[in-house]
């Protein structure tokens, strides 16, 4: 009695160690079915990710059929970053053949870890499929070369808007010093000039007018004196 009873544990252990999964890094992952009838495969294109490519994930159900109501369903699939956060989750429909295949990309808010994601697959409550990968964060790069040479073209450009006789300077056109003291000086000497010719004019025709004034005196003094 006791060895039936012991070889009736055994080939319950060795039915339930037959129906676990077994994997293998960045490759496919293998589970048994109900009774060890089907098993379901998952796999990425490659073992390694960086920011930006997109992840292949496939595989297959094996004893998937479109007529059965209980095996016809979605595959469901999700993928877990390193921390335990779920990146995505979402259903395959599957082909007729039972294989499946869908795209992920490696990017956005959710990817900031490095590490290894798994990404699981389950079609029914007791088949499941799981791999992983490895994810590399790539740092975003500020092109600062790029951003200097926007900046020189950007002074070029005021420079040239700037008129003549003035130069560019702390971002602002400001007037040239030759061009500042020209004008000063031009207009002090003609100002002086002028007023010089004039006053020389005013005394020449005051004198004029007194020598005629005196003329005309003198001549009448004489008619005087002849009469």
């Amino acid at each position: 009695m006791k060895t039936i009873l012991l070889l009736a544990i055994s080939a319950i252990i060795l039915s339930q160690s037959y129906g676990f999964a077994y994997a293998d890094h960045g490759g496919n992952h293998y589970t048994g079915g109900s009774g060890g009838t089907g098993t379901i495969t998952i796999g990425t294109d490659s073992s390694s990710y960086t920011t930006g490519e997109m992840i292949n994930v496939s595989g297959s159900v094996s004893d998937y059929d479109e007529s059965d109501p209980f095996k016809s369903f979605d595959m469901t699939l999700k993928l877990i970053a390193p921390n335990g956060n779920i990146i995505t989750i979402s259903q395959i429909p599957l082909n007729s053949d039972g294989s499946y295949s869908t795209f992920i990309p490696a990017q956005g808010p959710l990817w900031k870890y490095d590490g290894d994601y798994t990404v699981s697959v389950n079609h029914g409550s007791d088949r499941n499929a799981s791999t992983t990968f490895t994810f590399i964060l790539v740092p975003e790069v500020i092109e600062e070369e790029v951003i200097g040479e926007e900046i020189e073209i950007s002074e070029e450009e005021l420079a040239e808007g700037c008129g003549e006789g003035t130069h560019l300077e702390d971002g602002v056109c400001v007037l040239d010093e030759t061009t500042e003291s020209t004008p000063v000086s031009t207009g002090s000497t003609t100002t002086g000039f002028s007023a010089w010719v004039y006053s020389i004019t005013f005394t020449v025709l005051i004198a004029f007018v007194i020598m005629i004034i005196l003329y005309v005196i003198s001549r009448a003094s004489r008619r005087k004196i002849v009469n």
